[in-house]
């Protein structure tokens, strides 16, 4: 069995978050968590202080089972 990572992106001012974005299948739950909160810094870097502090942004994240066909 796999995880799937999902991650999505929200803003505390409106109450309202971005769809679900597919990002990567791991082995473990622990790889799933650890890819996580990786990522999470990783697409907080890509979008920016200024627009994060604007928007009152957080990211969120969840590792789904997955069973390969």
């Amino acid at each position: 069995m796999k995880f799937l990572l999902v991650m999505k992106v929200c803003s505390v001012l409106d109450g309202t978050c971005l769809p679900e974005k597919e990002v990567s299948y791991h082995d473990t739950w622990f790889e799933c968590a650890r890819a996580g909160t990786v990522e999470t810094l990783v697409l907080m870097d890509s979008i920016g202080q200024d627009l994060i502090n604007k928007n009152k942004l957080y990211i969120t994240y969840g590792c789904r089972h997955y069973k390969e066909a």
